[in-house]
């Protein structure tokens, strides 16, 4: 089967969002295990993520026309969510019958690491399930900003997740080859410090 995965965000000025951890951090980290799992199953797998972007519509537009150019078999979005601090927990969002089928296996199986079921989600106003000609879904994994999901997320058990519902197996050696979430620097960071540079503001009491 190929399967187009489209790691959330990453793609300046598309960024993701900050709350306990990174968002642009996780969904890397998830996705690429995702991946890299998915081929060692034997699968076929298309990298839907832009490697830039001039604005968000841009890089929302580039990871359609990615999986729709590949005719991946199915779309699979990575996301985290964020909200106030006490909402917690996993949904998935999906558009046809088809896609709401492929979502509820990999939501049983996050739901195993301990998530609350926000469930399955009516997702006709997301742009990369509505542009995408396949079956696809956008899964939100967990809320970055909750202390609660914090504690129950783990990469490598989120990856195994979506992974086996996907599919219904696990390859038998565990991705060894994902760089660290914390060797991705948080981009809106960057981007601060690039403007700042812009403007020509050294100034040591400027704290980043």
């Amino acid at each position: 089967m190929r399967f187009g995965i489209d790691i959330g965000h990453n793609s300046p000025p598309d960024t993701g969002a900050n709350g306990i951890k990174f968002e642009d951090n996780l969904t890397l980290d998830v996705g690429n295990r995702v991946m890299g799992k998915l081929k060692d199953l034997g699968h076929q797998v298309i990298d839907c993520k832009p490697a830039k972007s001039n604005s968000v519509g841009n890089s929302l537009q580039q990871r359609c026309s990615r999986a729709n150019a590949s005719k991946v078999d199915i779309f699979v979005s990575i996301h985290f969510n964020a909200f106030n601090g006490f909402a917690n927990g996993t949904e998935i969002f999906a558009i046809s019958d088809t896609s709401k089928k492929i979502a509820k296996p990999v939501l049983d199986e996050i739901l195993q690491m301990g998530f609350f079921n926000r469930g399955i989600k009516n997702g006709s106003h997301l742009y990369v399930l509505r542009n995408t000609n396949m079956s696809g879904i956008l899964i939100e994994c967990c809320f970055i900003d909750s202390a609660k999901d914090m504690k129950l997320f783990d990469s490598e058990a989120m990856a195994n997740a979506i992974v086996k519902g996907l599919t219904g197996k696990l390859p038998t050696a565990p991705v060894i080859s994902v760089p660290d979430e914390s060797l991705n620097p948080d981009v809106s960071l960057l981007r601060l410090q690039k403007a700042l540079n812009r403007l020509r503001i050294t100034d040591s009491r400027v704290i980043l």
